[in-house]
């Protein structure tokens, strides 16, 4: 399977999941909006995944530079 197929089968299935919870409450329109909505998260999601951290990874410190002449934030 390839990386597209893969990607629009998990969009398949949270839809499914999506339609077969709520769809008696979605007309066409807003299954369509549903479905571009979950395509965007996945779309994210997949690029969040692709970046592979180590154990020993941390997140990037928050600098800030001091001046005494502003207030402390």
């Amino acid at each position: 399977m390839t990386d597209g197929e893969a990607a629009k089968a998990e969009v398949e299935a949270l839809l499914a999941l999506v339609t077969a919870r709520y769809g008696a409450r979605l007309d066409a329109q807003q299954r369509d909006g549903v479905r571009k909505a979950i395509e965007s998260i996945v779309e994210q999601a997949r690029a969040v995944r692709a970046v592979r951290l180590g154990n020993a990874d941390e997140p990037t410190p928050d600098f800030r530079a001091y001046r005494a002449d502003e207030p402390a934030r």
